[in-house]
């Protein structure tokens, strides 16, 4: 079923509150072809499982109804290439595929509540399979750009790699090629430049805004106190837009229906009713019955079989009952818009972003919430769903210049600039130092494709020599940007996956020294350089223009 245009709707009143739901769609680029799986990947298979296609569904369902859903779904670059790979689409159909099959397998194995659950999900991936080819085609980006076409949601995007900008602010040439690399991305698979952007991890520091505003950027989101706390403080706090100096517009995350929605502790997804995310059957089937399946013993990969419910805090869990958690979900929305409607305030907007994968993969059942509360609202006269950009452009903005925010752990650069990650920064930076050197040194003879002052080295006649060092330049920048990645920090942080974030990046910091050493040697190892081009296989069309030196 192709999206439809939702019928119109009024446009709210001035003093109508308003809702503006922003989903962050993030993954790291998790491609690995020299690998026959990965957890990477995999990370990359639940989502679209999980988060990415049931909003397809939602989203068809809705506009079936002509119902507005009118929310703001920012997509980041690197999730954007991987949506857009070919050869990642065919490794997902097989291993959707080998995943059905396992729970059909286990559905004959299985007796009582338990064959009953099994079922359910066998049935649950063999649906997705067939929304996956039959309404998307494999092109879930195509049918996301119909959507923003048809007035149901705003496409937005971020930095490249997702990369945590208050981290790099005394090198501003690092954020710009960020933020330009990231614009230049998604423009080139949605054919337009998205009015707002996601600040990744809602880190701000002062002066950002003038940055993103060159780059063409007109919205953003902050965390709370970025807004609460901006000088002059706004009369209205993050109850409306605040206008930077240089004209760009801030929306304040409203931290109060937020954590009512993502607290697993104080929100809607502790709910005994809801699917448990942590206990896969996958980790229990003996060897035997998962010949084939990637990983052994207990490092099995996922396979997203949960067949329990949240139940309590304890280890002992009941069997996951699909109708009752959905139902609990629709009762949770009704909820969520009710506290909405008896708010004291009679105008304003409520900013609420979320990481889409909160939705479906986190809190499995947060797809079907998401849809009733926008079925909810469009019965209500009393909240309207808007866009983020909507919303910006739509309030009273006071003219304010934002604090220093994230929604890290402690509200400020911490959680991402800290002890553990210390070594890592310099070594950014003077990477990124590194490959300006480079550009200047090459600058007037590398073939590089694109626009600015190397743009007609494209079309010249190259000999070998020249045609690797262009490629070595633009690959060696590519390399740069993933090693940027949040990700990285994050990990090492939280202390889970340490040890390999610390090798992922140190990885990726040695094979651009690697290709910067050749560049200044003016030997640049055609081998290693084609094996670098098929390992970090992010941002083919990348312009090197945004790397260069400001002066």
């Amino acid at each position: 079923m192709a999206a439809t245009r939702p019928r119109p709707r009024r446009a709210p009143a001035a003093a109508q509150r308003q809702l503006a739901i922003l989903l962050h769609a993030h993954l790291p680029d998790g491609r690995r072809p020299d690998q026959p799986a990965s957890l990477e990947e995999t990370w990359f298979f639940e989502a679209l499982t999980e988060s990415y296609l049931p909003l397809v569904r939602m989203l068809d369902r809705l506009a079936a109804d002509r119902i507005p859903a009118r929310f703001t779904l920012s997509l980041s670059p690197t999730l954007i290439g991987m949506l857009a790979d070919a050869a990642l689409r065919e490794r997902y159909r097989r291993r959707l595929a080998a995943t059905a099959e396992l729970a059909a397998r286990d559905v004959q194995a299985s007796a009582g509540r338990q064959r009953e659950v099994a079922d359910w999900h066998a049935r649950f991936f063999r649906e997705t399979g067939e929304l996956f080819d039959d309404r998307c085609r494999g092109d879930v980006l195509r049918v996301l750009a119909e959507f923003h076409r048809a007035g149901l949601i705003e496409l937005a995007t971020t930095a490249a790699t997702h990369a945590f900008l208050p981290a790099h602010q005394a090198h501003p040439p690092t954020v710009r090629a960020q933020v330009g690399v990231g614009l230049d991305t998604f423009a080139g698979v949605f054919g337009f430049r998205p009015a707002f952007f996601w600040l990744p991890e809602c880190g701000y520091y002062p002066g950002l805004e003038a940055l993103l505003g060159a780059c063409g950027v007109r919205v953003f989101g902050l965390e709370s106190h970025g807004v609460t706390q901006a000088e002059p403080p706004p009369p209205a706090g993050v109850r409306a837009p605040v206008r930077c100096p240089g004209g760009q517009l801030a929306l304040g995350r409203d931290s109060e229906i937020s954590r009512r929605v993502w607290s697993a502790t104080e929100g809607y997804p502790g709910h005994p009713a809801y699917r448990e995310f942590h206990r896969d059957r996958i980790h229990s089937l003996e060897a035997a019955r998962v010949t084939g399946w990637p990983g052994d013993g207990a490092h099995r990969l996922p396979a997203g079989l949960k067949y329990w419910r949240v139940t309590g805090p304890g280890l002992d869990k009941d069997w996951y009952d699909a109708p009752a958690a959905a139902a609990r979900a629709r009762l949770d929305a009704q909820d969520f818009v009710t506290r909405l409607a008896a708010a004291p305030e009679t105008a304003g907007v409520w900013f609420a972003p979320f990481d889409a994968e909160l939705f479906g993969h986190w809190w499995f059942e947060g797809p079907v919430w998401l849809e009733e509360v926008f079925r909810v609202l469009a019965r209500e006269s009393t909240v309207a769903p808007v866009t983020a950009t909507a919303a910006a452009d739509g309030g009273a903005a006071a003219t304010a210049v934002p604090a220093a925010s994230s929604w890290g752990q402690a509200g400020d650069n911490s959680y991402w600039v800290n002890r553990e990650t210390a070594w890592l920064y310099p070594q950014l930076h003077a990477a990124a130092r590194r490959l300006e050197a480079l550009l200047v040194k090459w600058g007037g003879d590398a073939p590089v494709a694109g626009s600015g002052r190397n743009a007609t080295m494209a079309s010249r006649p190259l000999g070998e020599g020249r045609d690797l060092e262009g490629r070595a330049l633009r690959q060696a920048a590519r390399t740069l940007l993933l090693a940027q990645a949040s990700d990285w920090a994050f990990l090492i942080r939280a202390g889970t996956a340490a040890d390999a974030a610390v090798a992922g990046v140190s990885g990726l910091l040695e094979r651009f020294a690697g290709l910067c050493a050749g560049l200044e040697t003016g030997a640049v190892d055609a081998t290693a350089l084609r094996r670098c081009e098929q390992t970090d296989l992010a941002f083919p069309d990348l312009d090197l223009k945004w790397f260069e030196s400001s002066g």
